[in-house]
């Protein structure tokens, strides 16, 4: 059946890298395995919850540093 419209997508990148980190409560800096422009280029999550960009840097593209220590759990920072 013809449709209007572009045609669909025969190819698609590859799914977006996601790294998890285990939280002790005292460690505040985390290693990305890429680096990264800013840190609009990433989303991150605490215990499930979405952080603001407010709570954490990524100084050097590589390393994500928060303004306080993410809750100790394993996996529990995404």
């Amino acid at each position: 059946m013809p449709y209007i419209g572009k045609d669909v997508a025969t190819a698609y990148q590859s799914t977006t890298a996601v790294q998890r980190f285990n939280g002790d409560g005292s460690d505040t800096t985390f290693a990305l395995g890429r680096t990264i422009a800013t840190v609009q280029d990433i989303l991150v999550s605490v215990d499930g919850v979405v952080q603001d960009s407010s709570a954490y840097t990524v100084p050097d593209g590589s390393t994500l540093t928060f303004s306080a220590a993410p809750s100790s759990g394993t996996n529990n920072i995404f």
